[in-house]
């Protein structure tokens, strides 16, 4: 290492091998505790190269002084940091920013005293051995964060790809009981219950939030677009292989899980890249994204059963399967991220457990799905048993509550941008499970049971559009993606079980549903406390847009 005092030249190339080998103990000790945030998803990185615009060739002194304040956006992405962010900016406006560093034999720059607030850079990834690097349009990459966001261009296409794997990774097992319908009309598995044939649908439906938190360790061991390509493949082989069933299991395996397990590595990788592009507009972003699922039930619920009178049960899973491929792999391309993932760190990002706030967010994503999806099972057969209805008309409330869920992920993701995200989520959580008590329960006619499926379908959907986004406040972007893999993979139990706990309920009560009516109510509420608990950590004032 040369002395201090000698001239130095700036050099791109990262200082983690030689420091990590000689000056590991002197390294942790000098580094200041807010450059650690520089990698993605790996905050134990302690890797950082002076960028060529911080530094003056001409100076041959150690100590630099610039006079840059680290830009702040709108809105701050992250509460957990909030307090830290405001000493920072305390600091920089009394002393003047500066970086003290040395220099190693092979000219690279390490820092060991100062503050951090150094300019933003633009080097190309491969100059930069760590950290979280633009690869497409620039974006401003300080302390580990982006600070600044197109709010559209490019990104109107990322949220058409993220709409586009929404549609099909969600449709075919939401659309699943035109098939039980077929099965059991058939006889296709004879001495096969309902339930034994249902929980195809359950499984796939489940499986999808499996991959949640192997997505973030596979980006940075795959790369992003690899991930992608993996989940595509795996979706549409899913259903193609359906179609060559002889068993019942055989569906477990390919239409469930296979199928399932695909859709979830395209969707988490997509829904994080969407939230790169958007601050402002995050809301109505992802809600058009997530749009996507609600619009796919009510399109593919009808295409399918057309397709099975024309052409047959295996031909349909197979004309799907052909869709999966191809309608994902013509938006491949847009699936792009701004930044970089840093490819080391652990395999497995538990820091973010500590995260102030993160375990209130996973009990109200555990705890909602259990009731979430109970109305969607239930109304058609309660319509049908106690008010004696067709079962067209019983159909019909599933569409009607498609269609309203799909149109009001959009209308809440602007209602979250202008009233606040958990104000928001708090809102819908709570009036979706008080329209289930106050409504549901009390639906004596068709009427009433359709008003209760457009409140339901107005605010049931509000989870989905509106909790990655309030994620992103709480844990900020940088970490969206293994957050929200760890926070979905919390769903698979309420997915795969809330339905059959209602179920079991309403039999033990002789065939009645208040108990399930109750239980499907209860769930959202509950979890709609937790949020409110987020909100109050994020803001104190009652009336505030938070």
């Amino acid at each position: 290492m040369s002395s201090p005092t000698e001239p130095t030249t700036t050099h791109p190339s990262s200082f983690a091998e030689e420091a990590n080998h000689n000056n590991n103990n002197r390294l942790s000790a000098y580094i200041p505790v807010s450059t650690l945030a520089m990698s993605l998803e790996n905050p134990s990185s302690t890797s950082l190269t002076i960028p060529h615009d911080a530094t003056d060739p001409s100076h041959s002194h150690s100590h630099i002084t610039t006079a840059t304040r680290r830009p702040r956006s709108s809105r701050a992405p992250s509460v957990i940091s909030e307090k830290q962010h405001e000493l920072d900016d305390t600091h920089s406006s009394a002393t003047p920013t500066h970086v003290d560093y040395e220099e190693f034999k092979d000219g690279s720059k390490v820092i060991v005293g100062g503050s951090t607030n150094i300019h933003p850079t633009n080097k190309p990834e491969e100059q930069l051995e760590d950290g979280v690097f633009d690869n497409s349009d620039n974006a401003s990459i300080i302390d580990g964060r982006i600070v600044n966001y197109p709010e559209g261009g490019f990104g109107w296409l990322v949220v058409l790809a993220s709409f586009v794997v929404n549609f099909w990774a969600f449709a075919p097992n939401i659309t699943f009981g035109v098939y039980q319908a077929y099965f059991l009309q058939a006889n296709t598995f004879p001495g096969a219950l309902p339930t034994d044939i249902s929980w195809v649908g359950s499984i796939g439906t489940a499986a999808m939030f499996i991959p949640g938190p192997f997505v973030a360790p596979l980006t940075r061991l795959l790369g992003l677009k690899a991930v992608v390509a993996l989940g595509i493949f795996m979706a549409s082989l899913g259903l193609i292989c359906a179609s060559f069933f002889t068993e019942l299991w055989h569906l477990y395996l390919t239409q469930g899980f296979l199928f399932g397990v695909g859709g979830g590595l395209v969707f988490f990788s997509s829904i994080s890249v969407t939230a790169q592009y958007f601050e402002k507009r995050r809301g109505l972003a992802n809600g058009i994204a997530v749009a996507g699922s609600g619009i796919g039930g009510l399109a593919i619920s009808p295409l399918t059963r057309y397709l099975i009178t024309q052409v047959g049960i295996r031909w349909t899973q197979r004309i799907m399967g052909f869709a999966v491929l191809g309608f994902m792999s013509a938006v491949f391309a847009f699936i792009r991220p701004r930044v970089q993932v840093v490819k080391k760190g652990p395999v497995f990002d538990m820091s973010i457990i500590r995260v102030p706030g993160f375990l209130f967010l996973m009990a109200t994503a555990f705890i909602v799905t259990f009731g979430y999806m109970v109305p969607v099972f239930l109304i058609p057969t309660y319509s049908n048993v106690e008010l004696k209805q067709t079962p067209s008309t019983s159909a019909n409330l599933i569409s009607i509550f498609s269609g309203i869920n799909a149109a009001s992920r959009i209308i809440l993701g602007v209602a979250a941008d202008k009233l606040g995200r958990t104000n928001t989520l708090f809102t819908c959580c709570f009036l979706a499970g008080a329209s289930c008590l106050a409504i549901w329960s009390v639906a004596s006619n068709i009427e009433i049971l359709t008003g209760f499926m457009v409140v339901y379908g107005l605010f049931g959907g509000g989870f989905i559009s509106i909790f990655p986004v309030v994620v992103a406040q709480v844990v900020g972007i940088e970490r969206l993606s293994a957050a929200l893999g760890i926070l979905y993979f919390g769903n698979v139990v309420g997915n795969l079980l809330g339905a059959p706990i209602a179920t079991a309920i309403m039999h033990a009560q002789g065939g009645k549903y208040i108990g399930a009516i109750i239980f499907a109510g209860l769930s959202p509420m509950v979890a709609a406390l937790f949020v409110l608990v987020i909100r109050f950590r994020i803001n104190k004032k009652i009336f505030a847009i938070a």
